[in-house]
């Protein structure tokens, strides 16, 4: 083998190793960005509720909105993690 076809290849590879590790990091960035958006949403939640100091009805009703958000926001992770696949 030719030294320029080896030196060719191998630096195929590197730019393969980097293009990996930006994929893995960028995966790590969304998934922060969404557990911190899903944080902000409970905390915000919570929040109002000690704020207003409502009844039990309204309380039942704010779990059930926060379970539907808490999926929602899981959701939207699967699919941006398989958008950047």
């Amino acid at each position: 083998m030719r030294v320029t076809t080896v030196l060719r290849v191998l630096r195929f590879i590197i730019v393969l190793r980097r293009i990996d590790a930006m994929y893995k990091q960028s995966m790590n960035v969304a998934k922060g960005i969404g557990l911190g958006l899903l944080t902000g949403a409970a905390v915000a939640a919570i929040g109002t509720k000690a704020m207003s100091g409502g009844s039990h009805k309204k309380a039942a009703h704010m779990r059930k909105n926060a379970s539907r958000a808490i999926h929602t926001v899981g959701d939207m992770l699967g699919d941006m993690e398989k958008m950047l696949r």
